[in-house]
This record gives structure tokens, C-alpha cells and sequence, in this order.
């Protein structure tokens, strides 16, 4: 039924409870798992060219997010599943996803929707609202 799993962790606090659940549905169904960190990437200080600060920060997200990967690919290697990570440095987390799950073919789009303090929940309750508007495929959020 649902080949093609993707977890997405939109936001930097809840991130086990989503790939848990992902690796479980890719083992019930024998399917794919692709785990996306998304990441929203700082905007330059100066908006015609980013200056060596800049191109640090950014670096220093990514090397975050792809420790973060690793560990959850050699988990689901260690359960035999067959698992694909991708890192998204991106200034629209809703738009990326949008193209990700088009071009992609996903069957299952899961994402985290944690518990925050009333500003993120705002800014994320938008980011989730659009994504579900916008994806074609079902969306399961988990809340924790």
C-alpha cells in the first residue's frame, strides 16, 4: 500500500517518534523510507551576496543535520530497511517538501508537529498548513 514512506522533521526538538513510526510502516509494507531534515537556511546578512558568516552558518547547519541523518540511517539499515536521507537547506520548507513528495512519487508523507511555545507554534502551525494544502498524498503529523 504505501511504498514510498517519507519522514520530514520540520522542526529542530521532536525527530525519534516520526522515524519510529516510518520505519514501522516501511516494515509493515515492505517499503522505502526517506528520511528529509528540513532545515531553514539564514538569510544573508546583505541581500545581493552573503559575506564568510554566512557561508559558515550555513555550513554549520548542514554538518548538523547530516550527523543527525547518519544516525538514523544506520538504524534503519540495522532493521533491513532500505532507507534514503536527503538534506533541505531551503528559505520555504513548505515549497520544498511540495516538490520533494511531487517528483518523488510518495506514498506517505509523515512529519513531526511537536509541542511549543505559542510564537513557533504560529510559525510552524502555517508551515504545516500549507503543506497540507499543497501535498497531494496522505499526511499524517504526529503530535507529541
Amino acid at each position: 500500500m504505501f511504498k514510498n514512506i517519507t519522514v520530514a522533521f520540520i522542526t529542530r526538538s521532536v525527530r525519534t517518534k516520526p522515524f519510529m513510526v516510518g520505519m514501522a510502516m516501511a516494515q509493515k509494507f515492505n517499503g522505502n523510507l526517506t528520511i528529509i531534515e528540513c532545515v531553514l537556511k539564514k538569510t544573508p546578512k546583505f541581500v545581493l551576496f552573503e559575506t564568510k558568516d554566512d557561508k559558515q552558518a550555513a555550513k554549520k547547519q548542514k554538518l548538523a543535520g547530516e550527523k543527525t541523518l547518519k544516525e538514523f540511517e544506520a538504524k534503519a539499515k540495522g532493521a533491513n530497511i532500505s532507507v534514503k536521507t536527503v538534506l533541505a537547506l531551503t528559505e520555504s520548507i513548505p515549497d520544498w517538501i511540495h516538490d520533494y513528495v511531487k517528483e518523488h512519487r510518495t506514498d506517505l508523507l509523515i512529519i513531526d508537529h511537536p509541542h511549543l511555545t505559542d510564537f513557533e507554534e504560529s510559525y510552524y502551525d502555517d508551515i504545516i498548513k500549507t503543506i497540507s494544502h499543497e501535498v497531494a498524498v496522505p499526511l499524517l503529523l504526529l503530535r507529541s
